[in-house]
């Protein structure tokens, strides 16, 4: 039930604990799309603590988003079981990790009174989004790690050319299931702080690539699309 897009924290943490759960449900008619939007309160809940900004309030939200990373594998393990896999599918359990991306920093930003950071890290995670999505054209990357609007990232804006190992590297250490359980670590560590600037970094090398890939991706399609003789 596995994926091999999964980072170490989903392969060694996350999934030994959503199959137990995914084995329960499974038994239950529940649908995998019911589950996605299920689980989207934890999100919310997140959100409620982080915006009360003190130490406590801070480390159960980062807890809750810990528990939603987990949680939100039991959809893809419920469809891959029944056979439901569907694109409408798909597309709504990236929306809903999209959505409780863009919560988690606008709300941290406000609760630790850095409001302007939390909601220009969120532009930047929405405009990054955005470039993935119209990215297009042929790729050579074949890389399981990476979902195909990532290995396009990666081809198109050359960061492909300081090596595999680094690109494997690179993209296992920025998973959303490794910086999740790390953004937990810190906030038990009292560095909330530190979620927003690590966080807001990160985006913006993300912006860049996809934007330089995206760049590329339009000219290769204008080259592409030449006037008949």
């Amino acid at each position: 039930m596995s994926k091999p897009q999964d980072g170490f924290v989903s392969r060694f943490l996350n999934r030994p604990i959503s199959r137990r759960i995914t084995r329960f449900l499974l038994k239950l008619p529940v649908h995998p799309d019911a589950w996605t939007l299920s689980i989207f309160i934890l999100p919310l809940l997140c959100c409620f603590f982080l915006l009360r900004g003190d130490y406590g309030s801070i480390v159960i939200g980062a807890a809750l988003f810990q528990l939603y990373s987990i949680l939100d594998g039991c959809d893809g393990e419920i469809a891959r079981a029944k056979n439901l896999e569907s694109k409408f599918g798909e597309r709504l359990d990236h929306f809903c990790d999209f959505a409780g991306s863009l919560l988690f920093v606008i709300a941290l930003g406000f609760g630790i009174h850095r409001s302007g950071e939390g909601i220009v890290c969120a532009i930047l995670i929405a405009a990054n989004e955005l470039f993935l999505a119209i990215s297009r054209g042929e790729i050579s990357v074949t890389s399981p790690a990476l979902y195909t609007r990532h290995r396009r990232m990666v081809e198109l804006s050359g960061l492909i050319h300081l090596g595999d190992s680094f690109v494997w590297w690179i993209a296992h250490l920025t998973k959303r299931d490794v910086a999740v359980l790390f953004f937990l670590i810190l906030a038990l560590a009292n560095h909330a702080d530190w979620i927003l600037h690590l966080w807001l970094a990160v985006a913006s090398v993300s912006l860049i690539l996809s934007g330089i890939a995206a760049l590329r991706s339009g000219a290769g399609d204008g080259k592409a699309i030449a006037p008949r003789s």
